[in-house]
């Protein structure tokens, strides 16, 4: 190789080189705004059967929903809902026509993301869960609450109900790990050094004494089936696990057929009242 061409491929390295660790420097600080896709979306506008919720978190508030189109007097079973990556709750609160007669749902935008301010990190996501359910469990003492996580928000469900007593958890596409699950989508990156944010459901799946049940999509190839079996065959009590026709990883939450299997299952419990709200 001739002297010029060994300057070329050098320089051409050196760009790589530059190039991928910009990326890692950019994964490495940023990382809490790219995993929960933290931005801002059109607005929603929701009917009269919703309540609003704000707390104070430094850069700003989070703010949450709570539907109970019969009053909270009606309220009988409440889920708390964890939405997944990007998602606008508000947005989802547009498939609650399937809920029956005494069921409602609560739900935040988890911070910078929609409506909500502040930087969104697992910390953070968990603290504003706890803080969350903590006023609802005061604001409807007489409903049973229920807690539901869709894809990233799993991760999210699992700690709140490892730290607090609810009647059911349900789990809508769940991981073992965020770690694993970015490794495909992030091949070059040493995660394992970077992410700060790692979602260890395995690890605090040991603590959830709940009822659990785990609905998969039919076709997900985001969270892809070896990371929610792996969770399921780990969990340490029995687990109810269902498949939902005809769905994916993001459609799964606009199915009638994915409403129904939640009421169905949250009918089945018995609220445990053990642990602090």
């Amino acid at each position: 190789m001739s002297s010029k061409a060994s300057r070329i491929a050098l320089s051409a390295s050196a760009a790589a080189l530059g190039s991928l660790a910009a990326y890692w420097t950019l994964l490495a600080t940023r990382q809490g705004h790219i995993l929960f896709n933290a931005r801002k979306l059109p607005v929603v506008h929701l009917s009269e059967h919703f309540s609003t919720y704000s707390h104070t978190v430094p850069g700003g508030m989070v703010r949450g929903y709570v539907y109970h189109p019969l009053g909270e007097e009606a309220l009988q079973d409440l889920f708390i809902y964890f939405a997944g990556r990007g998602e606008d709750v508000r947005a989802t609160a547009q498939a609650l026509h399937w809920l029956p007669e005494g069921f409602g749902l609560a739900a935040f935008n988890y911070r910078g993301v929609a409506d909500s301010q502040g930087d969104p990190s697992e910390i953070a996501s968990v603290a504003d869960a706890i803080q969350f359910a903590s006023h609802l469990r005061r604001a409807f003492p007489r409903a049973r609450l229920h807690v539901v996580g869709r894809s990233l928000g799993t991760g999210v469900a699992i700690q709140l109900a490892a730290q607090r007593d609810f009647a059911s958890l349900q789990l809508v596409t769940p991981y073992d790990s965020m770690l694993e699950v970015a490794k495909k989508r992030f091949p070059l990156v040493p995660l394992a050094l970077l992410l700060r944010h790692r979602f260890d459901s395995l690890k605090h799946s040991q603590e959830v004494a709940a009822k659990t049940q785990v609905l998969l999509a039919e076709h997900d190839v985001v969270v892809l089936p070896e990371r929610s079996q792996k969770l399921i065959d780990a969990w340490p009590t029995p687990v109810q696990v269902q498949t939902v026709a005809d769905s994916d990883h993001h459609n799964i939450m606009g199915l009638e057929a994915t409403w129904l299997h939640l009421v169905d299952f949250a009918l089945t419990t018995v609220l445990p009242e053990t642990k602090a709200a």
